[in-house]
């Protein structure tokens, strides 16, 4: 899965609570929230939401930073 993932503190907290409480192994803050039983909604990703995590990563980041705020540019039109 792609990152970030988005749960509210409270609820991550009950579900450290109940993982440590029952030794529960799990995988990520998803998979906690799992074992509470409640409902994990998935929404459609993007290619350019990306973990920079090596040098080569940070290059792809900047490319994508780059094509981003050139198709963002708003040119004045005089008539």
């Amino acid at each position: 899965m792609q990152t970030p993932q988005v749960i509210k503190p409270e609820l991550l907290r009950k579900g450290f609570e109940l993982v440590n409480r029952e030794g529960l192994e799990v995988t990520d803050d998803v998979s906690i929230v799992e074992h509470l039983k409640h409902p994990v909604y998935i929404t459609e990703g993007s290619y350019t939401n990306i973990k920079v995590t090596t040098p080569d990563d940070m290059l792809l980041a900047e490319r994508i930073l780059n094509v981003d705020s050139e198709e963002s540019i708003v040119l004045p039109i005089h008539l």
